[in-house]
This record gives C-alpha cells, structure tokens and sequence, in this order.
C-alpha cells in the first residue's frame, strides 16, 4: 500500500469513526488549511490553486451552515448569519483574487475555531469520570 492510500485510509478511518464534535473540529481545520493555502496561492499567483482552496473552504462554511440548527442555542441565528456572509464573502474573494478577503475571512474563522475545540476539550473533559482506586 502506497504512503498517500495509507494516508486515505487512515483519514476516512477518523472521519468515520469521529464524534460529531470531532468531525466538527476536523471542519474547522480544515478550514483554516483552506484559508492559509488561499492566501499562499494568492501571494504566488497560483489562480487555480486559490480557485481550489476557496471553493473547498466555501463547502465547509455551507456544510457547516446547512447542519447549523439556528434555534438550539442562544446565537445560534447570529453563527447562522456569520456563515452566510462567510460563504459569500470567500464567493468574492475567489472570483476577485482578494488577499484581504481571504484574510478578512480567516480573522472570523480563527476565534470560533478557538471557542469550539475548547468547548469540546471541556465538554469532553467532563464527560470522563474520574479514577478512583
């Protein structure tokens, strides 16, 4: 077996058997992948590489979106909002080539990257029991 089907296999392997706050956290970080290969393709006139990483970030914010229940929580109509102008904001920078759109874009997904993996690593956290020996 090769080094990138290896890799495959091991990725699907951890996407299938992910919590859903895991895959939650894999889609932010991949996400921020998203947007730093962007502003790298950008910086570097690679066009199709831009094209690819802000095409692949905008299906992120629309799967998150879409799976968002806007009424579960407190803001959850605010998060559903930000997503909807994540999503068109990466439409623009895309089809203009926009660095500080990128950026723009990168400097509202990191705090909310940030606030979810430590959500989850407490919730998680909380959710094992303590030893007792």
């Amino acid at each position: 077996m090769s080094t990138s089907s290896s890799a495959a296999a091991y990725q699907s392997q951890a996407v299938g058997t992910a919590t859903g706050p895991q895959l939650l956290i894999m889609l932010y970080d991949r996400l921020a992948v998203d947007l730093s290969r962007a502003e790298i393709a950008i910086e570097s006139a690679n066009f199709e590489g831009t094209n690819e990483a802000l095409q692949h970030a905008q299906r992120i914010v629309r799967m998150l979106r879409t799976s968002l229940d806007p009424d579960g929580f407190v803001g959850g109509h605010d998060l559903f909002a930000l997503y909807v102008f994540l999503e068109e904001h990466l439409v623009r920078a895309n089809m203009e080539k926009d660095i500080a759109k990128v950026r723009e874009c990168a400097n509202l997904v990191q705090p909310l990257h940030e606030a979810w993996r430590r959500a989850i690593n407490e919730s998680e956290r909380d959710d094992v029991a303590p030893y007792v020996g």
